[in-house]
């Protein structure tokens, strides 16, 4: 992904955030007319956007924990914001929410990040001492979104020590 894809996708989500006034992924889902439903038939699927007679849905599994839940609503608005297209005619099934095999869902989780972690409380938190693992936990954040954070943050001229890399399969376990 080169460098103008990620400021497009933090722009987006940037966006976003001045025009809803918040970070709440439900809101802005909410404000966009997405409408977002909780389904208890998902095994191991935590989320899915879906375009169905031009009305658009995020499916999420209403089993997974609030957090997790939050975070997979973020992904599937970043889909909603740069993926639509594909949506027609086959969902994005998340069954593995990191996944970076593909380039939707890199974006998506991408998306996430920004939308979901503000680059001036990762930055406090940073130049205060905490690790990575430490932002995490005080930002109520998985550390492979984090971690896509901070990379993030780091093409934008930030200069955080981030040796780990964000593992594609951790929610899968």
């Amino acid at each position: 992904m080169n460098l103008l894809n990620k400021s497009l996708l933090y722009e987006s989500a940037e966006k976003y955030i001045r025009r809803f006034g918040t970070r709440d992924p439900y809101a802005i889902a909410d404000g966009l007319g997405i409408e977002v439903l909780f389904r208890n038939d998902f095994a191991k699927l935590k989320g899915l956007y879906r375009v169905i007679q031009r009305n658009r849905f995020i499916f999420l599994n209403e089993n997974l924990p609030e957090q997790v839940q939050t975070l997979v609503c973020a992904h599937e608005l970043g889909h909603d914001a740069h993926h639509r297209n594909l949506a027609d005619d086959s969902p994005f099934r998340e069954y593995v929410l990191y996944s970076m095999n593909t380039r939707p869902e890199y974006e998506a989780n991408l998306f996430a990040a920004s939308l979901l972690l503000p680059d001036d409380e990762v930055h406090k938190y940073a130049r205060e001492g905490y690790d990575v693992v430490q932002i995490a936990a005080m930002m109520n954040t998985d550390i492979n979104l984090m971690l896509i954070k901070m990379g993030d943050m780091n093409s934008r001229g930030y200069s955080f020590n981030t040796v780990y890399t964000p593992r594609s399969d951790f929610l899968s376990r």
